[in-house]
């Protein structure tokens, strides 16, 4: 190639490196401070790490309730589920409270899925044998805690670019996290005084962050323990029954899919029969596919 080629070149690459430059600086205007975003995962991930290889004497505690005795056991995955829950909530906050747009504002809702994930994964990666299949599940945390905060910090803001994915992702993030903590819950044997507040707990955080994903929706917290009170009390009759934990999982999932599809079409103003179908539809498939993995 001959010089005067070379410098003819030239401009065109100086354009083509000031194109990708702009795009790189006008997509990090839609993402959350590099610097803060990197401490709080930081944080999190450090508190993972240090229930695994950290181990001190867990205490029993007895609880008697109408005369049953239910021992139960607090040990350093208890303290790190609740710590790392909170943390990430905090991060989710700190992330917000960086952008002037919301100052006076509640960011309370973008704290949910956040916590329930880092809790849902917390007993995740208690309940897996440590080797190539923890290490694989931490990372994996790692990468789903990040696309989850990103995804918050997007759905905060309507002039977002990324604002309608970040709420579709968040969606269906919500729904892929409870199935994975019924089938932890399941898979770990969970005696029902334990595995019965867990389910109620995830139930409840899942259908809040959903309904509350529905544009402007308003927090309704009847119909929150209704769907509550309805998936906890499949899941305790699930629990003596023969069903695998993935066939456990999408009974649930299917439930809490399409009571939370009835309920919005309520809200929507639709007539109760009319709205019944297309939950109900999704409910027998979520339930077929649970019986051919029973």
């Amino acid at each position: 190639m001959s010089i005067t080629n070379c410098r003819s070149l030239v401009p065109k690459l100086h354009f083509i490196s000031l194109v990708v430059y702009n795009r790189r600086v006008d997509i990090s205007r839609h993402l959350p401070d590099r610097e803060r975003l990197s401490a709080v995962m930081a944080l999190i991930l450090l508190a993972y790490a240090a229930a695994r290889f950290v181990r001190l004497p867990g205490q029993t505690l007895a609880i008697e309730l109408a005369g049953i005795y239910l021992p139960l056991l607090i040990n350093v995955d208890t303290v790190v589920a609740l710590l790392v829950s909170g943390l990430t909530a905090a991060g989710a906050d700190w992330l917000l409270r960086g952008e002037n747009v919301l100052a006076g504002k509640s960011t309370a809702r973008h704290w949910l899925l956040p916590a329930m994930t880092a809790w849902i994964l917390s007993l995740t990666l208690a309940n897996t044998q440590f080797g190539i299949q923890w290490w694989l599940a931490f990372a994996g945390s790692a990468l789903l805690l990040l696309a989850i905060l990103i995804a918050e910090y997007s759905s905060a803001f309507k002039e977002n670019r990324f604002n309608s994915v970040a709420t579709v992702a968040l969606s269906v993030l919500t729904y892929g996290l409870f199935l994975i903590l019924a089938i932890t819950v399941r898979g770990a044997a969970l005696r029902l005084y334990l595995a019965f507040p867990a389910i109620a707990l995830g139930s409840f955080l899942a259908a809040t962050r959903v309904q509350l994903l529905q544009g402007d929706a308003e927090w309704r917290p009847m119909e929150m323990v209704g769907i509550t009170f309805t998936l906890s009390q499949v899941a305790a009759a699930l629990h003596y029954l023969p069903v695998s934990a993935l066939g456990y999982g999408l009974f649930l999932l299917g439930l809490l899919y399409a009571l939370n599809l009835y309920i919005n079409a309520l809200n929507q103003g639709q007539e109760p029969r009319r709205a019944a179908r297309e939950p109900l539809i999704t409910l027998a498939i979520f339930w077929l596919l649970a019986l051919l993995f029973r």
